[in-house]
C-alpha cells in the first residue's frame, strides 16, 4: 500500500494540483497582459494539456497496474474529464473575478475611459426601430440538432438626445432555439419549424425589456454573428462596441464557479484514488519494488 501511495496515489496529487495552480496563474497573466482569445486558452488549451498529462503521464501510472482494459480506459477519459473541469471552471471564475466594471452616465462615455469587461449605464435607451438582425445556424450534438441563434443588434444611445448619429455603441440580445435532425426526420417540417422560429424570434424581440445596469462588453469572438446584421448597410465597424446584459449583479457576477473549480480538483483525486487502490502492481514491477 506504502509503494502505490508513493508511485500512483500521491504523484497524481502532486501533478493536479501543480496544473491546477500553474495553469490559473498563466491565465491571470495571460488576461492581464496577453489578452489571448478565451475560447484558446480558456478551453483548447486546457483540453488539451490535460490529454497530454492524462496520455504521457498518467498512462505510464495505470501500466504499472493488473487492470482490465476496460477500466484502463475509462480510468484515463474520467480523469481527463475531471482534470479539464477543474482548469476550466478556474479560469471561468478568474475571467470574471478580474472583469472591472465602468459606471457610465451615458454610452457615448465608454470611449474616454479604458476598455473594461462589465458596464453600467445610466441615462441610456435602446433604439429597437434601427436594430438588425442576422440568423446563424450550426451543427449540434453530433450532427442529431441543428442549433439555430437569431442575432438582434440595436444602438445604444443617450436618452435625452433626439438625433443620434454614427452610433458605435449597440447592444445585443441572442435568442436561440435547437432543432431535431436526426435521418428520419421530415425534412421539409423542420425547414417548417425553423423558420417560424425565426419569425417568432421578431416577436420576442420586441418584448424584451433592455436593462443597462449590468452589461457585459463582448470578445472579438462573440461579436462576429452580431456584426453581421450590419455589414453592408454602409455603418462603420471598425470602433464598434457590442454589449449585451449580464444576470444578477456585478457583486455576484463569479457565482458558484470557485466553488465547482475545487470541487472537480478534489473529486479527479477520490476517483484516481477509488480506481488504482484496490489493483495490484504487476509482477514485473512487484519484483523491481522488492529488490
Amino acid at each position: 500500500m506504502k509503494e502505490k501511495l508513493n508511485r500512483i496515489i500521491l504523484p497524481y496529487s502532486i501533478i493536479s494540483i501543480t496544473y491546477f495552480m500553474l495553469f490559473s496563474i498563466a491565465y491571470w497573466f495571460q488576461y492581464k497582459y496577453l489578452e489571448i482569445e478565451d475560447k484558446y486558452f480558456g478551453y483548447w488549451l486546457p483540453m488539451t494539456i490535460s490529454a497530454i498529462i492524462v496520455w504521457f503521464i498518467l498512462r505510464k501510472k495505470l501500466q504499472q497496474l493488473i487492470i482490465s482494459e476496460k477500466q484502463y480506459s475509462f480510468t484515463l477519459f474520467i480523469t481527463w474529464i475531471l482534470l479539464t473541469a477543474s482548469i476550466m471552471t478556474s479560469t471561468f471564475y478568474l475571467n470574471r473575478k478580474n472583469g472591472e466594471i465602468t459606471y457610465l452616465n451615458y454610452p457615448e462615455e465608454i470611449f474616454i475611459h479604458p476598455a473594461t469587461m462589465y458596464y453600467s449605464i445610466k441615462n441610456a435607451k435602446v433604439d429597437k426601430s434601427n436594430y438588425k438582425f442576422s440568423v446563424s445556424k450550426s451543427s449540434v450534438d453530433r450532427g442529431n440538432e441543428i442549433g439555430v441563434g437569431c442575432y438582434y443588434i440595436s444602438p445604444l444611445v443617450h436618452k435625452e438626445k433626439i438625433n443620434h448619429n454614427a452610433n458605435q455603441v449597440w447592444i445585443g440580445l441572442l435568442i436561440g432555439e435547437k432543432f431535431s435532425n436526426r435521418f428520419f426526420d421530415d425534412k421539409n417540417k423542420q425547414e417548417q419549424l425553423i423558420n417560424n422560429f425565426i419569425d417568432s424570434s421578431q416577436s420576442q424581440f420586441n418584448k424584451h425589456q433592455f436593462e443597462t445596469k449590468f452589461l457585459k462588453r463582448m470578445s472579438i469572438g462573440e461579436i462576429e454573428d452580431y456584426k453581421n446584421g450590419i455589414n453592408n448597410t454602409g455603418i462603420n465597424t471598425n470602433n464598434l462596441v457590442i454589449l449585451r446584459e449580464e444576470e444578477g449583479a456585478y457583486e455576484n457576477r463569479t457565482g458558484t464557479c470557485l466553488h465547482w473549480a475545487i470541487t472537480f480538483l478534489v473529486a479527479s483525486n477520490i476517483v484516481w484514488f477509488l480506481l488504482t487502490v484496490f489493483e495490484r502492481f504487476k509482477k514485473q514491477m512487484t519484483n523491481n519494488l522488492s529488490k
